[in-house]
């Protein structure tokens, strides 16, 4: 099973005399028995080792949190007001000599 580090800097681990690396996305992949035991390690009841599943919805919950935070949204609406301010208005267009003799 693939199992995530909780906390950053974890490169390298051994266990049983075998040394695992992490993949290109941070994950360990462990036989059945290395992840059963890892995974149910915790420091004060915070979990050290997390699956797949717990990942996402740690990233989503945090994320959620971050977008229902009222700093956060007027940061956003006051970056979107900088970018509308920054596009240059088009001149209005001036009529064609043709439609200016026409009239």
């Amino acid at each position: 099973m693939r199992l995530y580090p909780r906390r950053e800097g974890t490169s390298v681990v051994q266990h049983g005399g075998v040394t695992y690396t992490p993949a290109a996305d941070g994950g360990f992949d462990f036989p059945d028995e290395v992840s059963d035991a890892l995974h149910s390690f915790a420091v004060k009841g915070e979990r050290l080792w997390e699956d797949h599943i717990e990942r996402q919805r740690r990233i989503l919950d945090a994320e959620m949190d971050r977008r229902r935070d009222p700093a956060s949204l007027y940061e956003a609406v006051a970056r979107l007001v900088q970018a509308a301010d920054a596009v240059a208005q088009p001149e209005p267009a001036k009529p064609s000599r043709a439609k200016a003799a026409a009239k």
